[in-house]
């Protein structure tokens, strides 16, 4: 796949479908002067994202185009609210053999990130999640420079289990 092909695939997933989706439902939530929307992001978000450039940035888009739409709408009834999730075990995420604290099923995901829906309006959706980009927050205001040597190395990591994850179930 070519790059810019992989570029305007993640502006018309992570993007355009979710303007286009807002855009059809946030008016009957007007009329009934209620409604909830939950915007999907990603921690990648809300710290610097190497070798997920791309991904990171459109779903930075998510995360700000949701945080001004919650402020538009809140007077109106409405909740609008972005989930900046980490790792989650999924189809997406093949290279994640088990649950863990920072790591966990789909299933868990959701229980925990539904209970924060009217209380916040942007959230990683579970706590540890939030302890994890809490603490790469402080690391990089502390140094930079270290923590993007850190997240360089984590991500190049997380790349090669994608990588080796892809291709076993290509064999397959």
């Amino acid at each position: 796949m070519g790059v810019e092909k992989t570029i305007n695939g993640f502006i018309r997933v992570n993007i355009e479908s979710m303007i286009k989706m807002n855009n059809l439902v946030l008016p009957g939530m007007v009329k009934r002067k209620r409604g909830v929307v939950i915007n999907l992001g990603s921690a990648s978000a809300l710290v610097p994202s190497p070798l997920l450039a791309v991904y990171g940035a459109s779903k930075a888009f998510v995360d700000k185009f949701s945080r001004s739409l919650h402020i538009e709408y809140t007077r109106r009834g409405i909740v609008v609210q972005t989930v900046n999730p980490s790792f989650v075990i999924s189809n997406m995420t093949p290279h994640i053999k088990s649950s863990s604290i920072f790591e966990l099923t789909a299933k868990r995901f959701v229980r925990s990130a539904l209970g924060t829906v009217g209380v916040v309006s942007r959230t990683t959706g579970y706590f540890p999640h939030d302890v994890l980009v809490g603490f790469m927050n402080c690391v990089e205001a502390i140094s930079e420079r270290f923590a993007s040597w850190a997240l360089l190395k984590w991500f190049e990591g997380v790349r090669v289990k994608y990588k080796e994850a892809y291709e076993h179930m290509a064999a397959v």
